[in-house]
């Protein structure tokens, strides 16, 4: 029995509670506002679960005093344990000038709530923060003028030359990459370079063999000739051989393809019984490869 009329009380204590229109303030901080500095705080107001806040009677933005202006007021309702709660979320604006560390006051307002009861007032008191000056009001004495001032920060070290190096190697670099290009490509100043006769013929070559008949491939023999008499800058036979590897020394791995080529030619276009090392259009594009592969890396 006695615990039933404790639970009962309890109840009633808590109905009483949630019927009563009541305000709390919590501020950010309460202290270490300088001239300028926004001031945020929260008002939470509690009334009956079927009162209404009068919109009208919220705290308008704008001017409050000499040195507090009101920048946001922000509104939120909900309900909690049987009772509305009203969230006002607050931002002020502190312009008062400090000489010393003071108190300064919050100016309170009132809300206007209506209940089953009729209208009714609740009262956000007004509320203290501390605010800090921006300087001493009388600073210790010194000799010279200048040492009121505080010296000025070092700055710190920045190693210049690790950059640098970095962008001179970057920039060699691409000087040097441009320059392989523009000699591949024949490029100024590189237009006169020796002429890749070899490297034109192997691509001829790749379409033009393929199933040839007889008459093509005396014809790609003879542009075969053509291209060694260019490089040699004269004439080349199977005699000269010999001296022609000794001044060109890239081309000295290929000697036995150069000594089967003039001798497949000899028996070719004078004649011959032997035809079992005959050069065919397949063997003939390969030789011209090989001669394209090294004359791109004399």
């Amino acid at each position: 029995m006695r615990i039933t009329c404790l639970v009962l009380a309890l109840v009633a204590a808590l109905s009483a509670s949630a019927q009563e229109l009541t305000a709390r303030i919590r501020s950010a901080r309460p202290f270490g506002y300088f001239v300028g500095d926004l001031i945020h705080a929260r008002v939470d107001v509690s009334g009956p679960e079927n009162a209404v806040l009068s919109r009208a009677s919220l705290p308008k933005p704008g001017p409050l005093t000499g040195s507090l202006d009101l920048r946001d007021v922000t509104l939120r309702e909900t309900v909690e344990n049987g009772a509305r709660v009203w969230r006002l979320d607050l931002t002020y604006q502190n312009f008062y000038v400090a000489l010393d560390a003071r108190e300064i006051e919050i100016p309170g307002f009132e809300l206007s709530v209506s209940t089953s009861a009729g209208a009714e007032t609740v009262k956000a008191p007004a509320w203290r923060i501390g605010v800090s000056p921006l300087r001493e009001i009388t600073p210790q004495k010194r000799e010279e003028a200048t040492d009121y001032m505080r010296p000025d920060g070092t700055a710190p070290f920045v190693d210049e030359a690790t950059p640098r190096n970095l962008a001179a190697g970057a920039g060699v670099a691409a000087l040097l990459a441009f320059a392989f290009v523009a000699r591949d490509r024949a490029w100024p100043p590189f237009q006169r370079r020796r002429a890749r006769v070899f490297s034109a013929l192997a691509n001829d070559f790749s379409n033009r063999l393929a199933g040839s008949d007889d008459s093509e491939l005396d014809a790609a023999i003879q542009s075969v000739h053509r291209a060694l008499d260019t490089t040699n800058g004269a004439t080349l036979l199977s005699s000269d051989l010999p001296d022609f590897l000794c001044r060109r020394p890239e081309y000295r791995p290929l000697r036995t393809d150069f000594e089967r080529f003039f001798a497949a030619s000899k028996r070719r276009f004078f004649g011959g019984d032997d035809s079992s090392d005959e050069f065919r259009g397949e063997q003939l594009a390969q030789f011209v490869t090989a001669l394209a592969k090294r004359e791109r890396s004399g």
